[in-house]
Protein backbone atom coordinates (compact mmCIF):
# COMPACT_ATOMS: atom_id res chain seq x y z
CA UNK A 1 0.00 0.00 0.00
CA UNK A 2 1.81 3.34 -0.92
CA UNK A 3 0.63 6.33 1.30
CA UNK A 4 3.78 8.55 1.36
CA UNK A 5 2.07 11.18 -1.68
CA UNK A 6 2.72 14.67 -0.31
CA UNK A 7 -1.37 15.40 -0.69
CA UNK A 8 -0.60 18.54 -2.15
CA UNK A 9 -4.02 18.84 -3.89
CA UNK A 10 -5.80 17.69 -0.80
CA UNK A 11 -3.84 20.24 1.86
CA UNK A 12 -3.06 17.60 4.62
CA UNK A 13 -2.38 13.87 4.51
CA UNK A 14 -4.87 11.95 2.77
CA UNK A 15 -4.34 8.75 4.91
CA UNK A 16 -5.71 9.78 7.70
CA UNK A 17 -8.97 11.90 6.12
CA UNK A 18 -12.06 10.60 7.62
CA UNK A 19 -14.65 8.29 5.66
CA UNK A 20 -17.52 7.59 8.65
CA UNK A 21 -15.41 7.97 11.33
CA UNK A 22 -12.35 5.56 10.01
CA UNK A 23 -9.14 7.03 8.34
CA UNK A 24 -8.89 5.66 4.69
CA UNK A 25 -5.43 3.82 5.51
CA UNK A 26 -7.48 2.48 8.68
CA UNK A 27 -10.34 1.41 5.89
CA UNK A 28 -8.09 -0.06 3.71
CA UNK A 29 -6.17 -1.99 6.14
CA UNK A 30 -9.62 -3.80 7.47
CA UNK A 31 -10.58 -4.84 4.66
CA UNK A 32 -7.61 -6.39 3.59
CA UNK A 33 -7.83 -10.27 4.51
CA UNK A 34 -6.04 -11.29 7.54
CA UNK A 35 -4.32 -13.83 5.35
CA UNK A 36 -2.34 -11.60 3.10
CA UNK A 37 0.28 -9.93 4.10
CA UNK A 38 0.74 -6.23 4.61
CA UNK A 39 3.56 -3.73 3.42
CA UNK A 40 3.03 -0.06 3.81
CA UNK A 41 5.14 2.36 2.03
CA UNK A 42 5.31 5.54 3.84
CA UNK A 43 5.53 6.47 7.86
CA UNK A 44 3.52 3.84 10.05
CA UNK A 45 0.15 5.26 10.45
CA UNK A 46 -0.42 3.45 13.97
CA UNK A 47 -3.27 1.61 12.86
CA UNK A 48 -4.48 -1.13 15.58
CA UNK A 49 -5.91 -4.35 14.83
CA UNK A 50 -3.97 -5.14 11.90
CA UNK A 51 -0.57 -7.12 11.61
CA UNK A 52 1.32 -5.01 8.78
CA UNK A 53 5.63 -3.88 8.29
CA UNK A 54 6.29 -0.55 6.78
CA UNK A 55 9.01 0.66 4.76
CA UNK A 56 10.05 4.21 3.22
CA UNK A 57 11.21 4.96 -0.53
CA UNK A 58 14.13 6.26 -1.14
CA UNK A 59 14.42 9.17 -1.78
CA UNK A 60 11.28 10.51 0.51
CA UNK A 61 8.94 12.06 -1.74
CA UNK A 62 10.51 9.95 -4.83
CA UNK A 63 6.47 8.84 -6.31
CA UNK A 64 5.02 5.97 -6.80
CA UNK A 65 7.71 3.89 -8.61
CA UNK A 66 10.36 4.18 -5.85
CA UNK A 67 7.47 3.63 -3.11
CA UNK A 68 6.40 -0.12 -5.10
CA UNK A 69 10.59 -0.57 -5.08
CA UNK A 70 10.82 -0.16 -1.70
CA UNK A 71 7.65 -2.37 -1.11
CA UNK A 72 9.36 -4.97 -3.32
CA UNK A 73 12.51 -5.06 -1.80
CA UNK A 74 10.72 -6.74 1.24
CA UNK A 75 8.31 -8.61 -0.15
CA UNK A 76 8.55 -12.54 0.29
CA UNK A 77 5.14 -13.23 -2.35
CA UNK A 78 5.65 -13.68 -5.92
CA UNK A 79 2.46 -11.99 -6.47
CA UNK A 80 1.72 -8.67 -4.94
CA UNK A 81 -1.57 -6.21 -4.60
CA UNK A 82 -0.62 -2.99 -4.93
CA UNK A 83 -3.00 -0.10 -3.54
CA UNK A 84 -3.12 3.85 -3.32
CA UNK A 85 -3.89 4.49 -0.16
CA UNK A 86 -5.94 7.41 -2.09
CA UNK A 87 -8.73 4.38 -3.22
CA UNK A 88 -10.06 3.19 -0.25
CA UNK A 89 -13.08 1.35 -1.53
CA UNK A 90 -10.38 -0.83 -3.71
CA UNK A 91 -9.61 -3.74 -2.14
CA UNK A 92 -12.36 -6.30 -3.23
CA UNK A 93 -11.64 -5.34 -6.54
CA UNK A 94 -7.92 -5.21 -6.86
CA UNK A 95 -8.55 -8.96 -5.31
CA UNK A 96 -10.68 -9.93 -7.91
CA UNK A 97 -8.50 -9.38 -10.68
CA UNK A 98 -5.74 -12.05 -9.31
CA UNK A 99 -8.62 -14.14 -11.53
CA UNK A 100 -7.75 -12.79 -14.68
CA UNK A 101 -4.18 -12.98 -14.49
CA UNK A 102 -3.02 -15.89 -16.77
CA UNK A 103 0.52 -17.69 -17.03
CA UNK A 104 2.18 -15.07 -19.66
CA UNK A 105 1.09 -12.26 -17.89
CA UNK A 106 2.81 -9.88 -15.61
CA UNK A 107 -0.23 -7.77 -14.48
CA UNK A 108 -3.60 -7.29 -14.37
CA UNK A 109 -5.59 -4.11 -13.84
CA UNK A 110 -8.48 -2.20 -14.53
CA UNK A 111 -8.90 -0.34 -17.59
CA UNK A 112 -11.66 2.79 -18.33
CA UNK A 113 -13.56 3.35 -21.52
CA UNK A 114 -10.79 5.76 -22.27
CA UNK A 115 -8.25 3.51 -22.05
CA UNK A 116 -6.83 4.32 -19.21
CA UNK A 117 -5.20 1.65 -17.05
CA UNK A 118 -4.90 1.96 -13.42
CA UNK A 119 -1.51 0.69 -12.34
CA UNK A 120 -2.19 2.15 -8.42
CA UNK A 121 -5.24 -0.47 -7.93
CA UNK A 122 -3.88 -3.90 -9.42
CA UNK A 123 -2.23 -6.78 -9.29
CA UNK A 124 1.46 -7.80 -10.79
CA UNK A 125 4.17 -10.24 -10.60
CA UNK A 126 7.02 -9.63 -8.17
CA UNK A 127 10.06 -10.99 -10.80
CA UNK A 128 8.60 -9.15 -13.60
CA UNK A 129 8.18 -5.93 -12.08
CA UNK A 130 11.96 -5.77 -10.90
CA UNK A 131 13.10 -6.88 -14.13
CA UNK A 132 10.79 -4.24 -15.40
CA UNK A 133 12.89 -1.55 -12.09
CA UNK A 134 15.85 -2.25 -13.81
CA UNK A 135 14.62 -1.27 -17.09
CA UNK A 136 14.22 2.29 -15.78
CA UNK A 137 17.92 2.36 -13.99
CA UNK A 138 16.34 5.00 -11.27
CA UNK A 139 13.03 4.52 -9.45
CA UNK A 140 13.03 7.76 -8.40
CA UNK A 141 10.39 10.55 -9.72
CA UNK A 142 9.28 7.59 -13.10
CA UNK A 143 5.82 7.35 -13.45
CA UNK A 144 3.70 4.32 -13.49
CA UNK A 145 2.74 4.49 -17.01
CA UNK A 146 7.07 4.24 -17.68
CA UNK A 147 7.10 1.26 -15.76
CA UNK A 148 4.00 -0.78 -16.57
CA UNK A 149 5.16 0.24 -20.25
CA UNK A 150 7.63 -2.98 -19.70
CA UNK A 151 5.05 -5.14 -18.06
CA UNK A 152 2.42 -7.92 -19.93
CA UNK A 153 -0.41 -6.21 -18.57
CA UNK A 154 -3.89 -8.24 -18.57
CA UNK A 155 -6.56 -5.72 -18.98
CA UNK A 156 -9.49 -6.10 -17.80
CA UNK A 157 -12.89 -3.58 -18.70
CA UNK A 158 -13.64 -1.25 -15.85
CA UNK A 159 -17.68 -1.54 -15.20
CA UNK A 160 -19.34 1.66 -13.60
CA UNK A 161 -19.09 -0.69 -9.75
CA UNK A 162 -15.40 -0.78 -10.61
CA UNK A 163 -15.12 2.41 -11.11
CA UNK A 164 -17.24 4.09 -8.45
CA UNK A 165 -15.08 1.08 -6.00
CA UNK A 166 -11.80 2.53 -7.70
CA UNK A 167 -12.55 6.32 -7.51
CA UNK A 168 -9.26 7.96 -5.32
CA UNK A 169 -9.59 11.05 -3.57
CA UNK A 170 -7.14 13.90 -4.45
CA UNK A 171 -9.18 17.18 -3.22
CA UNK A 172 -11.61 17.94 -0.34
CA UNK A 173 -14.07 17.79 -2.74
CA UNK A 174 -13.57 14.15 -3.69
CA UNK A 175 -13.60 13.24 -0.30
CA UNK A 176 -17.06 14.38 0.02
CA UNK A 177 -18.33 12.33 -2.99
CA UNK A 178 -16.32 8.92 -1.62
CA UNK A 179 -18.12 10.00 1.75
CA UNK A 180 -21.35 10.34 -0.40
CA UNK A 181 -20.57 6.46 -1.63
CA UNK A 182 -19.69 5.24 1.65
CA UNK A 183 -23.15 5.87 2.66
CA UNK A 184 -24.84 4.51 -0.43
CA UNK A 185 -22.74 1.27 0.67
CA UNK A 186 -24.26 1.46 4.18
CA UNK A 187 -27.39 1.80 3.27
CA UNK A 188 -27.71 -0.82 0.77
CA UNK A 189 -25.87 -3.29 3.35
CA UNK A 190 -29.01 -2.55 5.43
CA UNK A 191 -30.93 -4.41 2.94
Amino acid sequence: MLTGGASTRFGSDKSAALIAGQSLIARILTSIPDEIDVIIVGPDPVVAGRKYECVQEQPVGGGPVAGFAAGLAICTSEIVALIATDMPFAVTQVINLINSMKAHDDAAMYVDDDGFKQPLAAIYRVQAVEMALKSLDNSAGKSMRELISHLTVCEVGMSKEVADSLRDIDTPADLDVAIAFEATLSDNSKL
